[in-house]
């Protein structure tokens, strides 16, 4: 198992980190207050799972213990059934309970095999259907769903007030090309300003390093989904070139072959026809050379 980063963010809350972000190598963590135990999100295979699981529950063992999913995608929700098979309870929005209920979620079609070990989904899902707040003993979170689709149509942030952090899902990518294979870039965008707008002070991304409000990390992604539809607006773009053209712009976000898909998503949005999702991943696998290869 590749190199796992434990980050304190203040005297309640604890980053997961899985450097260097790529596919399937998630940002977790968990809250913890007197009373119960909250993680955020899970991990792609049952060994990384059932690690996180462990590390936070290392300090208080006998706490109640919840997981809540930011989306439904694998790598994020893979590990939900150890939750539940650890005695703790899992908690997303109804579409992505629906999806994670359809698990596991590997793709065998794109990726390489993996160990991904026992992950089959948990038997019950409790719905976020609306904002929530969460008492856990002497702190409080926030649940908020994403009032539209964004990176996928059941995307979930998760506030820690009094630390000023907010733990984003997917909704924002730190040095990794972000995807919008399930998403709406428009939307995304809109949902951009919406974070914003928690004032938070520390963001925990989907994947990548922990950025800060006054760094860059989020203004750099929004110019990039406003560039992906300012550059699909004519009838007919340039694929291959355009996605040379990302890579220059963007040399330092790993998973370039992501670009293409998020090109075939915004023309689509643009022209207002139907997104092929199966062309777009085989233009995808075709940017990264064929299936792609993960080291989990």
């Amino acid at each position: 198992m590749s190199s796992v980063e434990i980050r304190s963010l203040g005297p309640r809350t604890t980053a997961y980190l899985q450097p260097p972000g790529g596919w399937f190598l998630n940002n977790a963590g968990w809250i913890g207050g007197t009373e119960r135990l909250v993680l955020v999100d899970t991990c792609a295979t049952a060994q990384r799972s059932r690690h996180l699981i462990e590390q936070a529950r290392s300090t208080d063992r006998d706490l109640p213990l919840s997981a809540v999913l930011t989306h439904a995608h694998g790598d994020h929700a893979n590990g939900a059934g150890h939750v539940e098979r650890a005695g703790g309870t899992v908690h997303a929005t109804p579409t992505a309970a629906e999806e994670v209920r359809g698990g596991p979620h590997t793709h065998p079609e794109i990726f390489g095999q993996v160990p991904w070990g026992e992950i089959s989904p948990p038997e019950r899902i409790t719905p976020v259907p609306e904002p929530a707040e969460v008492d856990l003993g002497r702190t409080r979170i926030e649940l908020h769903p994403v009032p539209n689709r964004a990176h996928t149509g059941g995307d979930l942030v998760v506030h820690h007030p009094a630390e000023g952090v907010l733990f984003t899902g997917d909704l924002l990518f730190s040095g990794v090309t972000p995807l919008a294979l399930h998403g709406s870039i428009a939307a995304w965008l809109d949902a951009l300003d919406w974070v914003k707008s928690f004032g938070a002070s520390t963001f925990v991304p989907g994947h990548g390093p922990i950025t800060t409000a006054t760094e860059a990390v989020l203004d750099r992604q929004v110019a990039y989904l406003r560039w992906l539809l300012d550059v699909t607006a004519i009838a007919e773009p340039e694929y291959d070139t355009l996605q040379q053209r990302a890579r220059q712009h963007w040399p330092e976000w790993h998973d370039a072959e992501r670009h293409a898909v998020n090109l075939r998503r915004a023309h689509a949005e643009n022209h207002g026809h139907e997104f092929d999702l199966a062309e777009a991943a085989l233009a995808m696998l075709s940017a990264a050379g064929g299936r792609i290869q993960l080291d989990l």
